[in-house]
């Protein structure tokens, strides 16, 4: 090993400033001169590689924002757009913006936001008006400066590779994980590029990264991922990757305006934003300063330019920390659902509040394909529902104030989603997936149940669009005791109590 590549091995993980201490006292032998070298020049040397090395270790900052932008897919052209304003925004250089990028074929010519009109992955520094293309050194191999790969961005291998180049090269104190591109609630971020249709699913993310790639926020910039079985799968007490604070929508959404969001990082966080009130929390708008701005901080801060920019949407902050507790409730009511009476539990299911992804103008395939309904209006419902048993009653009251405390903000969006006077803003906004689940489909005269193989506590991944693996539906169940245990098994026992549609023996 030569003195140069011994100090690389070792400044990746010691700070440059503790040499600096006994570099005079210091001499390393260097293999090709046969001599003894000085610890200054060692140094010297050092840092004119760091010059033209992006890659180098740099200081610990507060934040890191890692963004995971997977454009092999419609969303490519968007994604441009994103970057543009992600390069006009950021004017402070006290935090970090890196991105994986995929491209492909067919949407966006874009040659000038980034370098050229490629049609691969890459890998960049994202700063005021400027990027820095980035060698992924030992953790995205095949990516540098001069040179790319066409990397599946649908796997979550390449999240996680990304994450920890991000935490290794990218210091921070705290880290945002941003998830940028379509979602429909099964699943995000699809790359079609390998000859097969693939996303990432919220089961294989914990599947395949571990606690040390778990981060502080994590922005689900992508469709209908608000539901309490996702944010469930990445609960911080999960002993794999996790998140502390989410941002995502129940039903279809825009992109976030990153220009707007970033540009109110600066140090000059006292400045009150006159032209703008904080729909929220009331009074005006505040920038701050990425050197002291806390998880929650910055997570309102972007909840507040969704609000501003996306009013015709629906969003919801999520404080993930309360999850566990939540799912334990859920669970609790679900025993005592059993023994009420089925229609009226039908009922509810049929008039609660559904954020269908309004990818089609049949309203039927609608409900089948996304059956997400809004989680406080299914429990106040049960709560309000006098034929009901008290125990029942109570538990439902109990699982609403837990979802007040869980959700931090949220808001309906008016113009675009149907019109509804069930949504409780800073209470409703994430959902629960609840089919209807005795209709028949039209189409194949089968049970909507029947149609939602994709949730389910076993090993789906076999089958195209689907994982399964659900820690919701895992948990809290002992499978095959005869008994309902938790909220998966209540819908098992509604919609298939003779046990011959999804082979799931409660």
């Amino acid at each position: 090993m030569t003195a140069l590549s011994f100090f690389f091995g070792i400044a990746e993980t010691l700070k440059y400033q503790s040499y600096c201490k006994v570099r005079q006292s210091l001499y390393f032998y260097s293999a090709k001169n046969r001599e003894y070298m000085p610890f200054s020049i060692i140094i010297k040397i050092a840092l004119l590689s760091a010059v033209v090395s992006t890659s180098f270790a740099q200081d610990i900052k507060n934040w890191t924002i890692i963004y995971y932008a997977v454009g092999s897919n419609s969303s490519e052209t968007d994604l441009l757009s994103d970057v543009a304003e992600m390069k006009r925004g950021k004017k402070s250089e006290a935090y970090n913006l890196i991105m994986l990028i995929d491209r492909i074929e067919g949407f966006s010519g874009d040659s000038t936001t980034l370098d050229g009109n490629f049609t691969n992955t890459r890998l960049y520094q994202i700063d005021h008006n400027v990027y820095h293309r980035l060698d992924g050194r030992e953790f995205l191999p095949g990516i540098g400066i001069d040179q790319s790969i066409e990397a599946n961005m649908a796997d979550a291998t390449t999240l996680k590779k990304f994450i920890q180049y991000g935490k290794k090269y990218y210091p921070a104190n705290h880290y945002m994980l941003v998830l940028r591109s379509h979602g429909n609630g099964v699943g995000m971020c699809p790359d079609a590029e390998s000859g097969e249709r693939d996303r990432l699913y919220p089961a294989e993310i914990t599947n395949v990264l571990t606690a040390n790639e778990s981060v502080d926020i994590l922005g689900l910039d992508v469709c209908s991922m608000a539901g309490l079985e996702d944010l469930y799968q990445w609960r911080p007490e999960n002993n794999s990757f996790s998140s502390n604070y989410v941002i995502a929508s129940a039903p279809l959404s825009g992109a976030w305006a990153y220009d707007r969001i970033l540009e109110r990082l600066t140090i000059n966080s006292s400045d009150e934003l006159d032209s703008d009130t904080n729909y929220f929390d009331g009074g005006w708008e505040r920038n701050l300063d990425p050197d002291e701005m806390s998880p929650p901080d910055l997570a309102k801060l972007i909840f507040e330019e969704i609000y501003d920019n996306q009013q015709w949407a629906s969003w919801g902050l999520f404080d993930n920390s309360k999850i566990s507790d939540l799912k334990l409730k859920i669970d609790e009511a679900s025993r005592l659902l059993v023994h009420e009476e089925r229609a009226v539990i039908d009922d509810i299911i049929e008039n609660t509040l559904g954020y269908y992804h309004n990818t089609s103008n049949n309203l039927e395939i609608a409900q089948l394909t996304f059956p997400y309904l809004d989680a406080h209006h299914f429990w106040s419902q049960v709560r309000d529902t006098a034929s009901f048993a008290i125990d029942t009653r109570k538990k439902a009251e109990e699982i609403c104030l837990l979802l007040d405390d869980f959700v931090i903000y949220s808001y309906y969006g008016r113009g675009f989603l149907p019109e509804t006077n069930d949504f409780v803003e800073g209470i409703s906004g994430v959902y629960q997936i609840i089919p209807q689940g005795n209709r028949l489909f039209s189409r194949t005269k089968n049970s909507f149940w029947s149609h939602c193989g994709w949730f389910s506590p076993d090993d789906q991944s076999a089958n195209q669009d689907s994982y399964g693996q659900y820690d919701w539906c895992i948990n809290g169940a002992t499978k095959g005791n005869n008994q309902v245990d938790n909220f998966f098994e209540l819908l098992d026992f509604l919609f298939d109590e003779n046990d011959d549609v999804n082979n799931y023996k409660w």
